[in-house]
Parts: C-alpha cells; structure tokens; sequence
C-alpha cells in the first residue's frame, strides 16, 4: 500500500463552473512524508495539466498504488473526477463509478473531525481545530494573484493535517489494541 498526502484548492464548490487552483500530493510511509511535496499550481501549468497530472499518478485508478491520506476527501476526488472527464484524462461508466467507490482505499478524516467536534459538521474543519484560516481565503488570493500566499497556505494546511494524522493515527491504534479480542495486551514501557 502506499500512501499519499492529497488535497486540492478550488474557487468554489461546483466543479461544472469552479477551477481546480491546486492540486497538492506527497507520499507517506505509516502517515510520514517519505518524498517531496508537490503542488500543481493551475497559474503556472493550466488545469488540464494538473488534472492529467495527478490521474497520470493513479489517484483515479480503484487500486492500492496510490492511497489518499487528507481530509474531506470525496470532495476533493470527486472534483478532479469530474475535471478528468472533462479534459479527457479519464472516462467513468456508472459501474466504473461504483467500483471504485467500493474499492479505493483512502484515509479521510472528515469522519475523525466531526467527532473531535462533538459529532457536529459545522466547525469540524482543520481549520476549527488550529490558528490557520479557512479554505475560503484561497480563491480570494487567486483572484488577487497572490500566488505565494496560496503557496503558504497549502504548506501549512499539509503540515497541520499529517500532525493531526499522526495523533489521531496513535491514539485509534493504542485503542485498537486495547479492544482486539485475543490479543496480548501491548508491554509497559
């Protein structure tokens, strides 16, 4: 399996009619960045290249090559689903659809956010949880061609959900093995 940090920025919420900004992805080993960060910045290299880009990479592919690690991840992949379809990158039949969705392994922690938020949606964003501002502010500094500011934004962003990642990765695992039935109890340190 091999894990991939992902996300993306866009102007709004409806890919019909909002551009894909970024596209950011970097491999991980067990949740740890273990290559470069990339980020696909559409002002440099176009949408159509930085969709082609990132299905080139198999996010789009139903296997285990290419897991994404991020939050609110369905939102993110069906917006470069849909641009793929667009650009011609990729084709999806409805079956196709379904067999991915079954079959994509991926680690969101929009699930994981809403319960650190008492089981509330609204809040339950990186964003609700440490100093750095919403994802609104993107598409403003898009607009306004301050390009190193989104470039800013989307390091921070990366950092601040592999660190929530990372905690929330121990602490689930301490718990699982506290529940497995059978299992040896994990030693003292």
């Amino acid at each position: 399996m091999t894990e991939w940090y992902l996300d993306i920025e866009t102007e709004g919420t409806d890919p019909q009619q909002d551009k894909i900004i970024t596209i950011q992805y970097q491999p991980l080993n067990e949740g740890r960045p273990t290559g470069l960060f990339q980020i696909l910045a559409e002002w440099e290299w176009g949408e159509k290249q930085i969709v082609r880009t990132i299905v080139e990479k198999g996010l789009l592919e139903p296997t285990w090559d290419f897991v994404p690690v991020g939050n609110r991840l369905k939102f993110d992949i069906t917006f470069i689903m849909e641009k793929a379809e667009k650009y011609g990158a990729k084709k999806f039949t409805l079956d196709g659809l379904r067999y991915y969705w079954f079959n994509k392994p991926l680690v969101d922690l929009a699930p994981v956010l809403v319960m650190m938020n008492r089981g509330r949606f609204a809040g339950s964003s990186i964003s609700g949880f440490s100093e750095k501002p919403g994802s609104a502010t993107v598409p403003r500094l898009y607009h306004e061609g301050r390009y190193p500011e989104i470039l800013e934004y989307v390091n921070r962003e990366k950092d601040e959900t592999l660190a929530l990642f990372d905690e929330v990765r121990s602490v689930l695992e301490a718990f699982g093995d506290g529940r497995h039935r059978g299992a040896p109890a994990p030693a003292a340190q």
